[in-house]
């Protein structure tokens, strides 16, 4: 009986380790360390950074200045847009969930101010329903960022679920290599019930 229960126990030890919660929302888990900690054109498929997939083309892991720009929390944010890859990159991570539940999903949305479009766009799809932002880089530079809060919530439909930023700015002038920024991304259970219906993301 004694073999029985440990055996049980050590079951539920390897399963709550291996549990996939979400993390790296930051971004500074795996960072270069030193003066120049920028990482540029991380290709599809890359999961150099910890706990992320680029989803499409490829994008830049930022750090801070002088090298890189502020990050709204932390050294580091993601450019979703690297060179030569088409004006469109994105990336993204599948954590678990519990279906029926509302989760809240926040983070911080600003824009690479040096190069065309001067507006950025940004679309978020989870759980099958995808949220359209927009960020605009006028006056913004270095050391001032702009860093706009983004939330909205999501009924999780499946165990597990794949949150998806990507920001396509093909077409719309420039060299195709200046994105959307995004930091502090964050997803947790919401206390309130039911999804935000609005296509759309909240700003506060």
């Amino acid at each position: 009986m004694i073999r029985l229960a440990s055996a049980l126990f050590l079951l539920l030890l390897c399963g709550a380790a291996s549990a996939a919660t979400f993390q790296n929302g930051s971004f500074e888990i795996g960072g270069k360390s030193g003066t120049c900690t920028n990482t540029f054109n991380i290709p599809v498929g890359s999961t150099l950074i910890p706990g992320w997939t680029v989803s499409a083309g490829n994008i830049d892991w930022e750090g801070k200045p002088p090298c890189g720009w502020l990050a709204s929390n932390g050294s580091f944010s993601l450019d979703l847009v690297g060179i030569a890859a088409g004006g469109i990159g994105g990336i993204e991570q599948t954590f678990d969930t519990v279906p029926g539940a509302t989760y809240k999903v926040s983070f911080y949305l600003a824009g690479n101010y040096g190069g065309l479009p001067v507006v950025k766009p940004l679309t978020v799809t989870v759980a099958g329903v995808t949220q359209t932002c927009t960020f605009d880089t006028t006056g913004k530079s270095q050391f001032n960022m702009g860093w706009t809060h983004k939330h909205f919530r999501f009924v999780a439909t499946s165990t597990s679920t794949t949150i998806n930023f990507v920001s396509n700015v093909s077409g719309l002038g420039g060299l195709d290599n200046a994105g959307a920024a995004i930091d502090n991304v964050n997803v947790q259970e919401s206390k309130y019930p039911g999804a935000t219906t609005a296509n759309g993301c909240s700003s506060s």
